[in-house]
This record gives structure tokens, sequence and C-alpha cells, in this order.
């Protein structure tokens, strides 16, 4: 870094600033504001619903989808390819899905996730192989339903 230069007086800002200071919007706006915390910041809105909801179903038919290649390369001798780099970058990409999410809560998206794992693997099965969902199965689908409903619209302390 150059003395006096832009590198020096950001670095020299960010190491004088409290460790409390959200030194990414200090920096852009040129003051040392406060962020408000992410969960008093969010609001949900049709859209974020939808997007919600979208993402829930591509990150399932993305994670499902990858699993099910490296299953058929390994456990049902499909070419090896399958497995890799066909699930291996599924599964990749399945990572990436979730931080596209509208709220910054991971556990809570996490834990609705959960539910639609859950049910988007009963009917990948179904769909894909053929199993249908037994009695047992079926049964969860009304409690997997009502838990994901509560995560997901739970009060958040602020």
């Amino acid at each position: 870094m150059r003395n006096g230069g832009c590198l020096t007086a950001t670095a020299r800002y960010m190491s004088a600033a409290p460790a409390s200071a959200p030194n990414v919007v200090a920096l852009q706006t040129g003051s040392p504001a406060v962020a408000p915390s992410a969960a008093a910041a969010f609001h949900w809105t049709p859209a974020k619903v939808v997007l919600s909801l979208v993402l829930f179903l591509v990150a399932g038919g993305a994670e499902i989808g990858g699993g099910w290649l490296v299953w058929q390369a390994v456990r049902e001798g499909r070419p090896w390819w399958f497995a890799f780099p066909l699930g291996a970058a599924v599964l990749v990409a399945y990572g990436f899905i979730p931080t596209a999410q509208p709220t910054a809560d991971f556990g809570r998206v996490y834990a609705v996730y959960g539910g639609f794992f859950i049910i988007l693997s009963y009917l990948w099965g179904w769909a894909v192989d053929g199993v249908r969902p037994d009695l047992g199965a079926l049964a969860q689908l009304p409690v997997l339903r009502q838990n994901r409903r509560m995560v997901a619209v739970q009060a958040r302390p602020p």
C-alpha cells in the first residue's frame, strides 16, 4: 500500500472502526453508519414469497437430482460420469442456490427447506424411479407442511 493512497486510508479506517460497526456500509456511504439488523429490515412481499418457493423447488431438484446421479453410478452400474463430473457439478450448484433466498436467516432457510426436501424426495422417487409413497410417507405430509409453515412465519426477535 502506498502511504497516503486510497488503500492506506481504507485500511486505516477499517482498523480504527469498532468491531460492531458494519465496515462495508460505512465504506460505501462514507460515514460510520450502523445498518439495521437483518431481521428488523426484512419484510415478506408476494414477490419474495414466490421467489423463495421457486428457489426451494430448484434447490430440491438440484440436491435430489445430483444425489440421484451419484447413486446411479455407484449403486446401479451407470457410467462413472453420472457421478463425476455430472452429479458433482449439480450438487455444487445446489450449494449456491439457497444463497439467493430473500432472507438472510441461514438456519430458518434450511429448516423450511428440509420439509421441501422430504416432500420432493418422495415425488422424485415416484416420478423417476416409480416408487409410490406408502401410507407412512403420506401420513408425514400434513406434519411436514405444518412444521414448515411454523418455521417460516414464526415471529423473529428484534
